[in-house]
């Protein structure tokens, strides 16, 4: 009897690391940071703006999942990035010859005098292939993503881009209670180099002023047709919100921003898998629980806040626990009337992939949101 029991506990214990150690089903998401361009010492002078951008990058990667191919020069194959310059805008950060891996989108990060009443600026660069293969071609253009190059785009492969931010602002890092919150603007302006407003796959759902997408629904867009209208709402936990794509500060990351990132064509975790491997299991109970209760507003994705209010409470417990045990591919947020719904029935599969930025002109090619007092 003990050699039986013996073995059923080392039986048990196989099965449960296979659980906790096995390989995702889905690729994640991550954004790193190129201060080259920050020629204004803005990230120097603040010392808590670059950790405060990187959460705001991983507040987005936490539940984005998608296979970005990589970049990678070599021989024949050569090129170069360009996105708008970070540290004065009137002209072009450029590298040659960047090597992009998997899954990594890179950003030029800086700031100037922006003008006006504008606090950020942000959008999405191209990569230019001077000379290779087809494949080189296509990686750069698309990313790998399955109908980047079709007319009309209905899904986006950026190598990366830019964001500024004013120099003239004065922000806050959460760590005192006046001035702009960088966070925030950091958050949009990162939207905006993932593609809302910028790529061809969200303009092509623009028509007559209103955005329509399968996830968000038909909502109407602000007059330079790369923000929501002022006033819209999405859902951050139960009670409507500010979105955080209109073009004025002080909004809120809600359902309908997530539900716009899934109509471009960006893969999204659906709610409960805080790890983003598309499964809900164990793993995402435990992350959870570390921060159940926990009611600093600060909360994110991957530490169980899956219904976007900062905190991880019964309501988030809830949402995981009608996932919990099951393997799907991502789902959207849909935004129904205002109301928060978990359909599993509309598993996010089926969208076609984003379109390729293609050749277009240079001066015009980043898509920078050029936009009132958030850009």
């Amino acid at each position: 009897m003990t050699i039986r029991r013996r073995a059923l506990i080392v039986r048990s214990e196989a099965l449960l690391l296979s659980l906790l150690f096995a390989a995702p089903l889905y690729a994640k998401i991550t954004i790193t940071f190129d201060y080259t361009y920050d020629k204004n010492g803005f990230f120097t002078t603040w010392a808590a703006a670059k950790p405060m951008l990187t959460l705001a990058a991983q507040s987005l990667t936490d539940r984005l999942r998608d296979n970005l191919s990589a970049i990678t020069p070599n021989g024949p194959d050569s090129g170069a990035a360009y996105a708008f310059d970070p540290g004065g805008g009137s002209q072009l950060a450029v590298h040659e010859n960047l090597n992009v891996p998997a899954n990594t989108i890179i950003v030029n990060a800086g700031a100037y005098v922006l003008g006006g009443t504008s606090v950020g600026l942000g959008g999405p660069g191209v990569y230019a292939v001077n000379a290779g293969s087809q494949a080189f071609r296509d990686a750069a253009a698309a990313r790998g993503q399955a109908g980047a190059l079709s007319n009309p785009a209905r899904d986006f492969g950026p190598w990366g881009g830019s964001i500024a931010f004013n120099t003239t602002t004065g922000y806050s890092f959460r760590n005192n209670s006046l001035g702009i919150d960088f966070y925030s603007v950091a958050l949009h302006e990162l939207i905006h180099v993932l593609g809302f407003g910028t790529a061809p796959s969200f303009n092509a759902r623009v028509a007559g002023g209103v955005f329509t997408g399968p996830a968000a629904g038909s909502v109407a867009l602000s007059s330079d047709l790369s923000h929501w209208a002022l006033g819209t709402t999405g859902l951050a936990g139960t009670q409507p919100q500010t979105a955080i794509m209109t073009p004025n500060y002080g909004g809120r990351l809600t359902s309908l921003d997530w539900a716009a990132l899934s109509d471009i064509g960006w893969d999204l975790a659906r709610p409960g898998d805080a790890n983003a491997d598309g499964r809900v299991d164990f793993n995402d109970l435990v992350a959870l629980a570390q921060s159940y209760n926990v009611n600093d507003g600060q909360r994110r994705w991957s530490q169980g806040d899956f219904n976007f209010d900062g905190n991880v409470d019964f309501n988030d417990l809830v949402l995981l626990a009608q996932g919990y045990n099951t393997t799907l591919p991502s789902q959207p947020i849909a935004f129904d009337s205002g109301t928060f719904r978990v359909d599993l029935a509309r598993a996010f599969a089926t969208v076609p992939e984003p379109g390729s930025l293609g050749v277009m002109c240079m001066v015009t090619v980043f898509g920078i949101a050029w936009v009132g007092r958030v850009r």
